[in-house]
């Protein structure tokens, strides 16, 4: 299983060049699973509420809404894997051994970890001081 970390999946939804080869190199999988976490959904809608409410223009808001309601379409053909009690577990424990890494990407790691997945991430800088998770950067590639 693939992960894609909440860069990974922004890039994609942008389709700039970065986001179209990451794309490319996911539509050649064969019956391996691609998902995002609940952490990554959470994310984004918040970020999505953030530019709604800074909207002060009647086109800023239409604007804002407009990829709110993308948002949600995007969001029909993506599997979410869910924060669970294994999750939180996995958290608590990576909380106390990566102090300074932040929550939610600690979250996602967990995420990542109890599913045995690999993540796709530009954040190699954080997520891989994280021994045991496996991550990939395909923006790069």
């Amino acid at each position: 299983m693939y992960i894609l970390d909440t860069d990974h999946l922004s890039l994609i939804q942008r389709k700039g060049q970065e986001g179209m080869r990451i794309l490319s190199r996911l539509v050649t999988l064969e019956e391996i699973e691609i998902a995002v976490t609940v952490i990554t959904y959470e994310e984004q809608v918040r970020g999505r509420l953030g530019v709604i409410s800074k909207a002060k223009t009647l086109d800023e808001q239409i604007f804002a809404y407009q990829g709110l309601q993308q948002l949600g379409i995007d969001y029909r053909s993506i599997v979410i894997i869910p924060f669970c009690r294994a999750a939180a577990l996995e958290y608590q424990r990576l909380r106390k051994a990566y102090p300074r890494l932040g929550n939610m990407d600690l979250k996602i790691a967990a995420i990542s970890l109890i599913n045995d997945a690999i993540l796709l991430t530009c954040n190699i800088s954080d997520f891989g001081k994280i021994i045991e998770l496996r991550t990939e950067d395909w923006s790069l590639m």
